[in-house]
């Protein structure tokens, strides 16, 4: 079939998703991987050669037992070959009963046995005890295969006859999207229906999932392999298959492309792999119980390390770099543990087994080249043989070119001259708390398109290849390619030549810096053509209209067409849908301007690195140096980040309190975040949100007689103004306030800027709405009662260079009393804030002036003029 066949089938499949029933485009689906249409499968219709074990380790999967059973108990093969062996790990939901009616109906087909928790590993291991067969498998029990799984096995094991091992395909099930994905990392290696490799090669495939893989049942008793229990909470798979890969002394080993094993993607993340980055044991155990003595086995078993066994280990650890390099917040509650040491030191270990050359043959969608540079050079002592460095960024109107490399020992050249280097920041890239290599982003005058640009190694010594999205050339290459790669699918998005200028906020609503900052330029500079862009259901929309704003609906062909041809995007924030839109090449092509929503006061480099930010704008000269200096952890240079402060402030200063009010604004918590509904912020509601702590301590402190005690008191207002997040679960009766509080937000079409004017105090966890009336000066209280939590990867940071005992606004607690006495003092002096509190405000923001918005927009014009 060739690409525009392939293109066709493929729109047309998806044009049929939209309007035909979800159990039926599975089934198409399904039909399209197991052989195509018209291939019908009867159960119990082949009468194989073999006999097989289905060992199944139970614990609380009950609601996917049914779909397993049903997969198992309609195989094609006859249902005398095969044994269902299902070892209960101590479960706690329904698992039980489910079995046991499965059990009814398939008496000779089902064992069942019960255990004490006690992990997988061990479960399979009774389950081994138990088996008869010839051949034995591990198919989970969350899991499914096709319908004519096991005649497919049968059918290769019969033809050849010295088979030791087969393994088969994985697809993936996403639970989520209810939609198969053939798009497994080692999905290559299964294109033949049948490729054999002899049990000794070094180079056979690596494999690591034995519930995907069958196994000779006498090998296992012969070798006296059993699962390893100390390895956990995974690898134990690829620990125990290696190792019986290890003791074949001959016979070959098959990989089949034809038997598929889907693999579900469960939507709750509570698969042992998605929960495992959240135990101790992944940076521990798994790299000592498992790599480590993997390596171990097979040194003594060969006398040295085939390449299969290296090539499985640094397959593994790529999870860990892709994880953790760059995100600090992932592992940040682990070093008070002691694990940081622990994983270095394995980690060395681990390299000490690993050949540079085999690092450097990795395939880059599994170690990409920063990977294997970082390991090499770190551990190995030294470089790949050939370098590279990136095309990051072309600047046309400032006619500028970014270059990321791991070094700087290269030289530029265009039409024979050198260009020098006009700005240089290396950028600190770290794995669990030890820098593991350095980025160096440099800004380059751009050559001329009909230029020849050249690169070479300063000393000379090995190859250096330049990228350009993903197209790579040696020595020299022609600009007039390079800006073709970098600008293909620019045809779709041409500039409007009026040089139009798109601001938004949240999709769902505004009063935010771009609504500010489109507000000062609408009355100072009428000249520059702007819209502004909003859902059309936002409460804000009929402020705004009225104000005059030249509004686009979001999400509406006005929007796109709009987006197509502007040639800046401004944003106080920077999610997907705000800078790419259309989720292809479209964001190069324009200019994001990222406002902020608030102060950076953690380190949110994780996320913000690879936004395509052409300029961030600060408000705070720590704020400033944390994301512009060198060695940080941010891939903006200093000509992407602006000093200007925020454009919001601008207006905060000019208004007037309309009454007094204790404000209260916690932060949310991504953890309890439901799945996104289409483009923009909207979510569909998470179950867990009502069991939260989150939602038991605030609603907790909002229902406190002692609260209301104090406002009376003091004469002032309470006002609650929950994130966008949580007041769905307001409106729902799920999060309940009691009515003489006010419940303020943009859906009740309140000013937050009003309310900072208005509160005499703030209250907040972590929220950087505490730096808005901070900037009032203004004292807050910080009641964090779950900081330990907080800070161990649940959010998208991990802790800055603001602490919020050192450098915050007011006192922290993390209890409710503390949090009440601490009120009842600041109301005792009329919210006046002590002096310590004073003095940090004062000295925080770098202007005060009312001219945020000019400085900001200073700055884009000067982008626009093409200045550096």
């Amino acid at each position: 079939m060739n690409a525009f066949a392939k293109k066709m089938k493929k729109t047309a499949f998806k044009k049929a998703k939209k309007v035909l029933p979800q159990e039926t485009v599975l089934r198409i689906q399904k039909q399209r991987l197991e052989g195509g249409f018209g291939v019908t499968y009867k159960p119990n219709s082949y009468e194989g050669r073999y006999t097989y074990s289905v060992v199944s380790a139970v614990y609380n999967v009950g609601k996917y037992l049914d779909d397993y059973f049903e997969s198992l108990t309609t195989q094609t093969i006859n249902e005398k070959q095969l044994k269902l062996i299902l070892v209960d790990d101590g479960s706690t939901d329904d698992s039980a009963e489910i079995i046991s009616k499965w059990k009814q109906r398939y008496p000779e087909l089902i064992e069942y046995y019960y255990k004490e928790n006690g992990g997988q590993a061990s479960a399979r291991n009774v389950g081994l005890e138990h088996v008869e067969s010839d051949w034995v498998t591990f198919i989970d029990p969350d899991d499914f295969v096709s319908d004519s799984y096991f005649e497919e096995v049968d059918k290769i094991l019969s033809k050849y006859s010295d088979l030791q091992f087969v393994t088969c395909k994985i697809v993936f099930f996403n639970e989520t999207k209810c939609e198969y994905f053939d798009n497994h990392p080692l999905r290559s290696e299964f294109k033949e229906d049948c490729s054999l490799y002899n049990c000794n090669d070094d180079y056979k495939p690596i494999t690591l999932a034995t519930n995907k893989s069958f196994f000779k049942a006498k090998n296992i008793e012969s070798s006296m392999i059993r699962f390893d229990e100390s390895v956990k909470p995974n690898f134990e798979d690829a620990h125990f298959l290696n190792c019986y890969l290890l003791s074949l002394h001959e016979g070959r080993v098959a990989y089949l492309g034809k038997p598929i094993y889907y693999y579900r993607k469960r939507d709750n993340g509570t698969s042992t792999l998605d929960s495992s980055w959240e135990t101790p044991d992944k940076f521990s155990t798994v790299l000592e119980k498992g790599y480590i003595n993997l390596l171990e086995y097979a040194k003594k078993e060969l006398g040295y390390i085939p390449f299969y066994i290296q090539k499985t280990i640094l397959y593994d650890l790529q999870w860990y770099f892709k994880q953790l390099v760059g995100h600090e917040e992932r592992t940040q509650h682990f070093k008070n543990e002691g694990l940081k040491e622990t994983f270095w030191k394995d980690l060395e270990k681990i390299f000490s087994y690993i050949d540079a050359e085999n690092i450097e043959d990795m395939p880059g969608g599994w170690l990409n080249y920063e990977m294997k540079y970082a390991c090499t050079t770190l551990f190995k002592g030294t470089r790949p043989k050939e370098q590279i460095m990136y095309v990051e960024r072309i600047d046309y109107k400032s006619k500028l070119i970014e270059i990321r490399s791991l070094n700087m020992d290269y030289e530029l050249y265009s039409n024979g001259k050198q260009l020098k280097p006009l700005e240089v920041k290396r950028v600190s890239r770290v794995l669990f708390g030890n820098e593991f290599y350095s980025l160096y982003m440099s800004w380059f005058s751009l050559p001329a398109s009909n230029s020849t640009l050249s690169y070479k190694v300063i000393d000379g010594a090995g190859g250096l290849r330049l990228s350009i999205r993903g197209k790579q050339y040696g020595y020299h290459v022609q600009m007039s390619q390079v800006n073709t790669i970098y600008r293909t699918g620019w045809n779709e998005y041409q500039q409007d030549p009026s040089n139009i200028w798109l601001f938004m906020d949240r999709d769902t609503q505004a009063d935010d810096n771009a609504e500010h900052l489109y507000r000062w330029l609408k009355n100072n500079h009428p000249e520059q053509k702007a819209y502004f862009v909003l859902r059309k259901e936002a409460k804000d929309w009929q402020r705004l209209s009225n104000e005059g704003f030249a509004l686009v609906a979001f999400g509406t062909k006005e929007h796109e067409a709009i987006l197509r041809k502007c040639s800046t995007i401004i944003s106080s924030h920077a999610d997907g849908f705000v800078h790419s839109y259309f989720g292809d090449n479209f964001f190069k092509s324009k200019r994001f301007i990222f406002l902020q929503h608030g102060v950076t006061h953690n380190n949110i480099s994780g996320w913000i690195n690879g936004k395509p930010i052409d300029l961030l704008i600060a408000a705070a000269e720590q704020e400033y140096s944390s994301i512009r200096d060198t060695g940080s952890t941010y891939c903006l240079t200093p000509r992407q980040v602006c000093l200007s402060g925020f454009p919001r402030h601008d207006a905060l200063l000019r208004r007037t309190a309309k009454r007094r009010c204790i404000l209260i604004m916690p932060t949310w918590r991504n953890k309890l975040s439901g799945e996104k509904i289409g483009i923009g912020n909207i979510r569909v509601l998470n179950d867990d949100f009502g069991k939260s702590e989150y939602k038991k301590k605030w609603e907790s402190f909002l229902n406190s007689s002692t609260l209301r005690s104090i406002a009376q008191s003091a004469n002032v207002d309470i006002v609650f103004y929950p994130h966008t997040n949580t007041f769905p679960y307001i409106e729902n009766g799920t999060f309940s306030i009691p009515d003489y509080i006010e419940i303020a937000g943009n859906q009740t079409g309140a000013s937050i800027q009003q309310l900072f004017v208005d509160a005499e105090i703030m209250i907040t966890d972590y929220s950087s709405t505490a730096f808005e009336t901070a900037y009032l000066g203004k004292e807050c209280l910080y009641y964090q009662f779950d900081s330990e939590e907080f800070f161990s990867g649940m959010q998208a940071y991990s802790k800055g260079y603001f602490d919020h005992r050192r450098d915050g606004f007011g006192p922290v607690v993390d209890t409710e009393e503390a949090l009440l006495k601490c009120l009842e003092d600041c109301a005792a002096r009329n919210f006046v804030p002590e002096d310590e509190y004073a003095k940090r405000m004062s000295g925080f923001f770098a202007f005060r002036d009312g001219k945020c918005c000019e400085r900001t927009y200073a700055r884009i014009k000067e982008l626009d003029e093409g200045k550096f």
